[in-house]
């Protein structure tokens, strides 16, 4: 029996579309930071590999509503004062600070280091 050969092309590069689409890094939707209700800052479809501000004043909560797991940093350069750590966040999820731990002023996507200083 013969296989159509538009079959077989078909049936080759079906899957290989499938499976590419399902190891997409999407950042596509909105990261929402908010102090207290207010929101302070929205960005939408975060740029990948970049640290991404949440704004100077910082903000006491954060809506993941990507596709990617962020991790939420104290400082606006993506690292944190001496004795704190980062706050990982997966996608669609939200996370709300304690009052005494300090507010976050910034983030970036999983994948990606925070700066390291040089000695």
């Amino acid at each position: 029996m013969r296989v159509r050969r538009p079959l077989a092309v078909l049936c080759a590069i079906v899957p290989l579309a499938l499976g590419a689409a399902a190891c997409s890094d999407s950042s596509g939707g909105t990261v929402q930071g908010f102090r207290g209700v207010v929101l302070v800052r929205q960005i939408n479809s975060p740029i990948q590999n970049h640290c991404q501000p949440l704004g100077p004043g910082g903000v006491s909560q954060v809506n993941n509503n990507t596709g990617v797991d962020i991790v939420l940093h104290k400082n606006l350069n993506c690292t944190d004062p001496p004795g704190q750590t980062s706050f990982y966040l997966a996608t669609t999820l939200s996370a709300t600070t304690a009052a005494n731990q300090g507010l976050w002023k910034s983030f970036a996507p999983v994948g990606w280091p925070p700066p390291v200083p040089v000695n």
